[in-house]
């Protein structure tokens, strides 16, 4: 009978049968303060037993009404507990109503239920922390062996929100070691009962000591060359680290560590971002009409995004990929509506559509950012590198000038540079076009501007090591020397932006993108921004170098001389001396072997107007020789 009656009592009512037995007691502790610690007398029993009852009765109608007794205790939170002493003192302001209006025999003085009110109070919000304590202490006794122990890096509103999150979310599962901050009014100091360390230390003795498994990154305002700093010291300790840039995305969702965002790359360059923004550049492009060829590309979309941030007058979007094009369209449309966009499927290719377009629209700069950049797939198909590199954007430079076009930007690349692959020698021919453009004397004002490689940019390293790693691995490196130079997509257009609005004509602008980097060094490090060991958890082969890389990239040829703008990070390429490059020649020369598949014939031809151009034969295996062939047995008819 016993036994049932405990399992029909549920735990909701036993936190209201329980708080009525602390409302009482803390009546009669109350009493026992006044009457004995004051030394009066009377003892006035029956009132006493009156006013007990009164002060039940009150007690379960509130926590009836208000629904205190369905809260679950180990979730309460401040608010909770305020409102909690708010119905004590309200159950004690009624009785105190009652006093007055008992007859005089039951009077009880108001100084009683004042000091019944404070004791009450006490016991019933101690009793909450007591349960509190008792329950997480239970839990953790049993988890403390398989706990995993977290840093959290940033003492303020999120670092705290975190803690709390993981605390009433995991039962125990995690435990907070630390708090991490460069604050100095906060080293040393406790935050619900968790130390703040410096965060500019070596932690690698904390690490090691407590076993941390993960760290978490919570501190938007975390300098970027700072943050850089840190996590380079911290990858290779091998534990995992996340970040959370706002509580705002965990509004009306449950909080889960997994949605916590994994470190970017882009945040291991040891440098801050280089900002262009000017409200020169801003008034400069604001009434313009700006075409962006290529705009569904990673570095064409950039551009055209940025050209909207600046209000730019129109914006014509070309791209070949409709699938691509669809989707800018409808974000673009979506994040600024009072822009006007013309969206246009189209190949660049194609000079009488081009001719057609820029006749319509009249654009008053031109970004040409489409070319194909696939380094091996162009050593396989140059014939379509040159269509696109070289032929395309003579087209589109001669449409600039047919139709006084105020500023062409081209986009080039480091590969242009003493370039060991048909990407790079199309490139190179481009600048020439661009270089023979500017100095003619017309309207059109030619400026080129220079990459390195572009985080995160479509086909580069870093989505193809992400895939990798995703997929469990191998991620793959062609050579263990190889390094590059890098830059956030979102700097690479600022660049081109910058170039359009101060280029006078003939410049090639490039950005002092501080050290290079080492390919194997990024592979491994974002093996460990993801939580795994390199070569351990993860492997990382050697596939050797692919057809036209080199292991070494550069911003200046021999020849030119480079010289600083009134920003430090944009530097000028201009050349010692004029090349002469015969456009008319090398497109008769392209044009006499069209039909032929034979890559090495098409590089041969390259190379006469492109002398630094170095390749590999495949057929002899010889580097840097020009090779006859007979035109006529080399044209398929």
């Amino acid at each position: 009978m016993k036994k049932r009656l405990l399992k029909s009592i549920r735990p909701a009512q036993l936190v209201l049968i329980g708080d009525q037995l602390l409302i009482l007691f803390g009546f009669l502790s109350a009493l026992m303060v006044n009457y004995r610690i004051l030394s009066i007398n009377t003892f006035p029993i029956h009132t006493i037993i009156y006013f007990s009852i009164i002060q039940i009765i009150l007690g379960i109608i509130a926590w009836l009404g208000f629904g205190v007794y369905r809260k679950v205790i180990r979730f309460f939170n401040s608010r909770d507990y305020l409102n909690m002493i708010l119905i004590v003192a309200s159950i004690h302001v009624l009785n105190i109503t009652l006093d007055v209006i008992f007859p005089s025999k039951y009077f009880l003085k108001p100084e009683i239920f004042l000091i019944s009110f404070f004791i009450t109070s006490i016991y019933i919000v101690g009793s909450r922390f007591l349960i509190n304590y008792l329950y997480f202490y239970y839990n953790n006794s049993k988890t403390i062996k398989s706990q995993k122990k977290i840093l959290i890096y940033g003492a303020g509103e999120l670092g705290v929100f975190i803690k709390k999150s993981i605390n009433s979310t995991y039962n125990g599962e995690f435990k907070i070691v630390a708090f991490l901050d460069d604050d100095p009014l906060k080293i040393n100091r406790y935050i619900g009962g968790i130390k703040v360390i410096d965060a500019s230390k070596s932690i690698q003795e904390l690490v090691n000591k407590n076993d941390i498994t993960e760290i978490i990154i919570a501190n938007n305002s975390l300098n970027p060359i700072v943050k850089s700093i840190f996590l380079k010291s911290i990858i290779p300790l091998n534990i995992r680290i996340r970040e959370m840039s706002s509580i705002n995305s965990f509004f009306g969702v449950e909080f889960n560590l997994d949605k916590l965002s994994n470190i970017d790359i882009n945040d291991l360059m040891n440098r801050a971002p280089i900002n262009l923004y000017d409200e020169h550049i801003a008034n400069k492009l604001k009434q313009k009409i700006s075409m962006v060829t290529g705009a569904a590309g990673s570095i064409g979309s950039e551009i055209v995004r940025k050209l909207s941030m600046h209000t730019a007058n129109k914006i014509i979007c070309i791209d070949f990929s409709e699938s691509a094009l669809f989707e800018l369209e409808q974000e673009l449309k979506t994040k600024f509506p009072l822009i006007k966009f013309n969206f246009l499927l189209a190949d660049i290719r194609n000079e009488h559509i081009l001719d057609n377009i820029i006749n319509e629209y009249r654009p008053d700069f031109i970004y040409h950012a489409a070319a194909y950049k696939h380094v091996p797939l162009m050593e396989q198909f140059p014939w379509e590198a040159l269509k696109t590199n070289f032929f395309a954007t003579l087209s589109l430079a001669k449409l600039a000038i047919k139709y006084k076009v105020e500023k062409f930007v081209f986009i080039s690349s480091d590969k242009a540079i003493n370039p060991t692959s048909v990407m790079g020698a199309t490139k190179r021919l481009a600048e020439l076009i661009i270089q023979a453009c500017s100095i003619e004397n017309h309207s059109t004002q030619f400026v080129t501007t220079r990459f390195g490689n572009v985080l995160g940019s479509n086909g580069s390293v870093v989505p193809l090591f992400k895939k990798q790693i995703q997929m469990g691995g191998p991620v793959t490196v062609t050579h263990p020397d190889m390094v590059r130079y890098f830059m956030t997509i979102g700097e690479a257009c600022q660049l081109v932006l910058e170039a359009s609005v101060i280029a006078e004509g003939g410049e090639i602008y490039i950005f002092d993108m501080g050290e290079p980097v080492k390919i194997l060094d990024l592979a491994k490090n974002m093996i460990r921004l993801a939580g795994f060991r390199p070569d351990i958890d993860i492997k990382i082969e050697f596939i050797g170098e692919r057809p036209g890389e080199k292991l070494y990239e550069e911003l200046f040829s021999d020849e030119e001389k480079e010289t600083t703008t009134r920003n430090e990070k944009i530097l000028i390429s201009k050349k010692s001396k004029i090349v002469n490059f015969d456009i008319v020649a090398c497109i008769e020369k392209i044009n006499s072997i069209e039909g032929s598949f034979d890559s090495n014939l098409y590089k041969s031809v390259i190379k006469e107007f492109v002398p630094e151009f170095s390749f590999v034969n495949k057929k002899l295996n010889t580097t840097n020789k020009i090779y006859e062939y007979s035109l006529n047995s080399a044209i398929i008819k």
